[in-house]
């Protein structure tokens, strides 16, 4: 009797684990890790041109005074790029942030610097 009495006990917790997300789902969101795609920012741009300009060259499809006229567009470019400021945004909901910012103006969270 008792092995039954612990064995309905183990499959009630179990049945409530499985039906307690579908009964009362979390007010949370899905969280996007990576809000920006490195490749969209204008930096991210000019050093991809890079790549591609340099691998054009090495396989024959784009001449040496081609290859420099684009190296020098892309190479300005990418370092305009790197002096612009570098925006920061939050890791939980994805909100720009202040370069000094400890904590998410728009969540609260604390932000890694």
């Amino acid at each position: 009797m008792i092995e039954l009495l612990a064995a309905a006990s183990i499959g009630a917790a179990l049945l409530w684990l499985v039906v307690q997300p579908i009964l009362a789902p979390s007010a949370a969101a899905p969280v996007d890790l990576d809000p920006i795609d490195p490749e969209e920012t204008p930096r991210g741009q000019a050093l991809l041109a890079l790549k591609e300009i340099e691998f054009d060259r090495a396989t024959g499809k784009l001449s040496e005074h081609d290859y420099a006229a684009l190296k020098l567009k892309y190479s300005a470019a990418a370092i305009a790029a790197l002096d612009a400021p570098v925006k920061r945004f939050c890791s939980n909901c994805g909100a720009a942030l202040p370069d000094r910012a400890i904590f998410c103006a728009q969540c609260g969270e604390r932000v890694s610097r």
